[in-house]
């Protein structure tokens, strides 16, 4: 488990200051691929086909654009060609398509799945490019979680954090601690029916990363230091019966089929008190405020302050014939032109160390999310996610619809992933 970054960063950061934060379609011989990285000239007719997921449906879909134009612009004669893919299959997806001898040259996924692509050849190791003039303009310990056992397969684009939105007219003071948070549930439930207290999303897209910030703080993880998992310990047995307590006294909305995009939803339309995400919920929540007014606290602690920090990488393909061009295009990507616009689409956190003086950390609204990010732990990093990723979370719905306990549930998790 990787702490992100250290308390002196935050510290400045809060004080609003810190120093200086398918198959490639081929169009001509593939011996030119070597040569992509020189002068434009030498690009001539090359497609980089770039893999997003969720493209189709407005991902990042303008500020990408925008990046892809300006770097066709400096390299005539190169296409960018999107491939667009559900989130739900994102992983399955680049894993069929490297089996079939497809993969897109580059490829934007979550770094949790870097330990997967890495073992199955997937992705090209990148620690060659990684010098130290690369490095002088990131936040180096972000730039950490796309490294698997010492190597840089992926480069961080985006960088999240997360906080405890609440009914601000509901709630006087928010939670500061999981007896607090379910005492304040039952509370803002008992006297309103029809709004609930708090809100557990267990999709299989987003309900692992929130999950684990309650794993985090009950001192649990689902993968030890050597790499082994670790589903069925005392710890992570104890979390999920504590968060069971809101299912059994009707605190929450329905725990299968609530997911992490709902949440701001229910809390606009005026049904749900309390919930953890992103920054990226202000815009939905903002348009209700008059309605559902609402404020943000740092996450309530358990046995201590934590919370899941998340990044997504751009990851070159092992089988690209265009290694050398689609390094240049994650390059172009991350000058503060066109990697600044990506971190503010959903209110991430810095990539770039110069992001850190953007006027927007400088909020009341940014404080909390920027207050959790030193006892921040990044997610685990298992050789197959979606079992991994299923497993879990099949564990925690039976837990709490009471199906099964917490530790007969694990048990179970815990043989599937071991076979």
């Amino acid at each position: 488990m990787k702490k992100i970054l250290s308390l002196g960063l935050v510290s400045m950061m809060l004080a609003g200051t810190l120093l200086t934060g398918c198959s490639s379609s081929q169009k001509t011989d593939d011996t030119q691929s070597t040569a992509a990285s020189s002068e434009s000239a030498s690009t001539d007719s090359k497609t980089l086909k770039l893999l997003v997921p969720g493209y189709d449906s407005g991902y990042l879909k303008k500020e990408l654009d925008a990046g892809i134009a300006g770097f066709e612009k400096a390299n005539e004669g190169v296409k960018v060609e999107i491939v667009s893919v559900g989130w739900d299959e994102l992983n399955s997806k680049i894993v069929s398509l490297y089996q079939a001898g497809d993969a897109p040259d580059i490829m934007l996924t979550g770094s949790r799945t870097l330990k997967q692509l890495a073992t199955l050849g997937i992705a090209e190791d990148l620690s060659s490019h990684i010098t130290d003039d690369f490095k002088k303009d990131r936040v180096e310990s972000v730039l950490a979680t796309g490294t698997v056992d010492g190597k840089q397969y992926g480069i961080p684009m985006a960088f999240s954090s997360r906080a405890l939105y609440y009914r601000s007219d509901l709630i006087e003071t928010p939670p500061t601690n999981w007896d607090e948070l379910l005492s304040v549930a039952k509370d803002v439930h008992s006297k309103n029916p029809d709004i609930y207290g708090f809100s557990i999303p267990t999709d299989i897209t987003s309900g692992t990363d929130e999950l684990l910030n309650f794993i985090y703080q009950n001192g649990g993880a689902l993968v030890d230091d050597k790499g082994e998992i670790t589903f069925d310990t005392s710890e992570n047995v104890a979390t999920l019966e504590y968060l069971k307590k809101f299912n059994d006294e009707k605190l929450v909305p329905d725990v299968v089929s609530t997911a992490r995009e709902d949440q701001a939803t229910l809390f606009a339309n005026g049904n749900l008190a309390m919930f953890v995400s992103g920054p990226w919920e202000k815009e939905t929540l903002d348009k209700a405020a008059d309605k559902s007014p609402y404020k943000v606290a740092i996450l309530p602690a358990g046995k201590k302050q934590a919370e899941t920090l998340v990044t997504d990488s751009y990851v070159i393909s092992s089988i690209s014939k265009n290694k050398d061009l689609a390094w240049k295009f994650v390059e172009f990507m991350g000058q503060p032109e066109y990697q600044r616009p990506v971190s503010e689409a959903f209110g991430w956190f810095p990539i770039l160390k110069e992001e850190f003086n953007d006027e927007r950390f400088k909020s009341e609204f940014m404080q909390p999310f920027a207050a959790s990010i030193e006892y921040g732990i990044s997610e685990p990093q298992v050789a197959d996610w979606d079992s991994f990723n299923k497993a879990f979370l099949t564990a925690v719905q039976k837990t709490l619809t009471g199906e099964m306990g917490a530790k007969e549930a694990l048990d179970e998790a815990q043989s599937q992933v071991a076979q």
